[in-house]
């Protein structure tokens, strides 16, 4: 408070006036609630600015992890891709289906077959 006694307070009190030293201290006070207001504030922005980057950072990674096995399955399937390629290379030589006059002209493989045993 000011420098100012109590009884100030108590003299004035009834007709609603204060000492100069009263008022500067009431506008002490008013100023620091309100900076401790924004002391509390300040704190919580910067804990949901910490938690939200927390929660980006936890996320990235594991967007990152998906990421790297999806990569993996690609790599996967583009191998058996490859593989099942050269398996159906391999194998083209001795079709019979292939080498048919039917099969230039757009019928499946199965109707080619119907068509045979008829």
């Amino acid at each position: 408070m000011s420098d100012c006694d109590s009884s100030c307070h108590q003299k004035n009190s009834s007709r609603n006036q204060m000492c100069e030293g009263c008022e500067g201290s009431e506008d002490d006070g008013r100023r620091l609630k309100r900076r401790e207001k924004n002391r509390v504030a300040a704190q919580k922005s910067r804990k949901r600015q910490t938690q939200r980057a927390d929660f980006l950072h936890e996320a990235c990674e594991l967007l990152e992890e998906r990421n790297r096995k999806l990569r993996m399955e690609v790599d996967s399937l583009s191998e058996e891709q490859r593989r099942l390629t050269e398996v159906l290379r391999s194998h083209e030589p001795f079709c019979p289906i292939m080498h048919c006059s039917f099969a230039s002209s757009g019928l499946q493989p199965g109707t080619v077959a119907a068509s045979r045993s008829v």
